[in-house]
């Protein structure tokens, strides 16, 4: 087969044939990306000189620069919003300041982060006076503190609530910089990476309500979440509209994000999900597909393996990060059930145990077999689990994307 271009792989591979090779996302986006730390150290290893991008705070994630997705065989790229951290908006990615990585290593950051030293050695992100994040002395992330819906009671609070990310044309216009940049100027594949506020309805009514506080109203107070659910997904079609304006020509794939597993099970009923999320999802999904021809992609972690029929019903294209560990997940049985109705993107190598445990050939032979098993007959994008954690050193992360460009061209071995 003649060279293609990754935007073409991936084109390919999402609608189930087999192109050249295993595509593959090296950190285009916020869960399959990779932490600051671990990026630093790869570009020094790997000779190359650039300022490190520390895009989502929350997560302390570094945007790739395409000669090092181009080292690792990568054939996606990013594409979101203006402010893509999680329920923080206001820390918008077109306009940078010297910062620091956790390990005190210099680096960029959004201009709009202002950061507070505490006197416990904390650190705390504040903005027009309200906390919005912490971070301990001892851990490596920020916690999000911001959960405005905390005391919500009725639907006039409901109402009350102020949306933090409207759109404007400065958004606009940093899209049409970016797809100039990556579209006309790359051929990679442009991935919509959503943040929460915008792909999600779990997940984000978690953070905004307090999980305990949602759990709660979800067994208890189920026409003031049902009313919730409807404001937000009013709000995230709102948004849309004007997002895939200017993106949807241009995007093979847009995030949706609600994790509904947890390690052995969901973490609602099938039934409450059914009822309660899955009508909320299709009618985003369907507005969706009537303005892009993008697949619809869900990161959802854990053991979902029973709604995936569900995903398909209402017309999910693709599954991430199918969490191999989780109860029920068994890669080979998953592939063999759903391959023909879903793509998977991720599943490549674990990150909670082979990747920082693992020996390096423990790594290469967990990656091959990973290709061998969800690579035949297209629908797989190969990605790790879950983002690349600041302790994994170069050697680790390039034996990982070095062994799935030498053992992911079709015909699989």
């Amino acid at each position: 087969m003649n060279r293609i271009s990754s935007r073409e792989r991936v084109r390919i591979t999402l609608n189930h044939e087999e192109p050249d090779r295993v595509p593959i996302d090296f950190g285009a986006s916020r869960v399959t990306g990779i932490g600051a730390i671990a990026y630093n150290r790869l570009v020094q290893y790997l000779g190359i000189e650039e300022k490190i991008h520390l895009y989502d705070i929350k997560q302390q994630l570094a945007y790739p620069s395409l000669e090092v997705i181009n080292r690792l065989g990568g054939d996606v790229v990013s594409i979101g919003r203006l402010g893509s951290t999680t329920v923080m908006p206001f820390l918008a990615l077109d306009r940078w300041k010297p910062g620091r990585l956790t390990d005190g290593s210099p680096c960029l950051i959004p201009a709009g982060c202002n950061e507070e030293n505490r006197d416990d050695g904390s650190i705390e992100i504040r903005h027009d006076g309200e906390l919005y994040a912490r971070r301990t002395s001892e851990s490596l992330y920020f916690d999000v503190c911001w959960a405005p819906l905390a005391n919500a009671e009725t639907t006039d609070d409901i109402d009350a609530f102020k949306w933090p990310d409207p759109w404007s044309e400065r958004e606009e216009q940093y899209l049409r910089r970016r797809i100039d940049e990556l579209y006309h100027g790359t051929d990679k594949a442009l991935f919509a990476a959503l943040p929460l506020l915008n792909c999600s309805f779990l997940e984000v009514s978690l953070v905004l309500f307090g999980f305990e506080n949602f759990m709660m109203k979800l067994a208890a107070e189920r026409d003031l979440v049902e009313y919730w659910l409807e404001a937000k997904l009013a709000h995230d079609l709102t948004i849309l509209d004007k997002f895939l304006a200017v993106t949807g020509p241009y995007i093979e794939a847009i995030q949706m994000n609600d994790d509904f597993g947890a390690q052995n099970s969901l973490q609602i009923s099938p039934k409450v999900y059914r009822e309660i999320f899955k009508p909320r999802q299709r009618k985003w999904i369907e507005f969706v597909k009537a303005r892009t021809k993008a697949k619809i992609f869900i990161h959802s972690d854990g053991a979902i393996g029973e709604i995936l029929p569900d995903f398909i019903d209402i017309g999910i294209d693709i599954v991430n990060p199918l969490q191999t560990s989780a109860a029920g997940m068994d890669p080979r049985s998953i592939k063999n059930k759903y391959g023909r109705c879903l793509s998977f993107w991720g599943g490549g190598v674990d990150t909670q145990t082979t990747l920082p445990f693992g020996s390096k050939e423990d790594v290469i032979r967990e990656v091959r077999e990973r290709v061998r098993l969800l690579g035949p007959g297209g629908g797989y994008v190969f990605a790790t689990i879950h983002n690349i954690q600041p302790d994994i050193f170069p050697e680790k992360i390039l034996a990982v994307y070095d062994t799935v460009m030498d053992c992911g061209k079709y015909p699989l071995g």
